[in-house]
């Protein structure tokens, strides 16, 4: 079963980084770094910076430790207030299109891009 991103505890926690595995693909060494991470709370795109996180260096699948997992949890309960925020961001928004889409935003399966 795949780990959520999310909630995903440290792969063999007794170990250090530098000797600890990645139980996703199973050959991957994890290594200390810290990272961001966008999620979705009702229509606002959120973006938390700055997380401490073992990263496999082969697949990139990310794991925290149980207080860093507990920590956005906590965040994400409280709802991200913006008076909270350390800054706010202008995001682009694009909309899928395969290949081929006709301008009007319906590619030619019929199906209607621009939603």
């Amino acid at each position: 079963m795949p780990l959520s991103e999310e909630n995903a505890p440290v792969a063999n926690a007794a170990a250090t980084p530098e000797q600890a595995s990645c139980q996703t693909c199973s050959g991957g060494i994890l290594a200390g770094e810290v990272v961001n991470t966008a999620l979705w709370e009702g229509d606002r795109l959120i973006v938390v910076e700055n997380i401490p996180a073992l990263v496999c260096q082969q697949c990139g699948e990310r794991y925290y430790e149980d207080e860093v997992a507990m920590v956005l949890d906590m965040m994400r309960g409280g709802g991200f207030s913006e008076t909270s925020a350390t800054r706010v961001m202008s995001v682009p928004v694009f909309s899928f299109r395969t290949p081929g889409a006709h301008a009007s935003g319906t590619d030619p399966g019929g199906i209607d891009a621009s939603e």
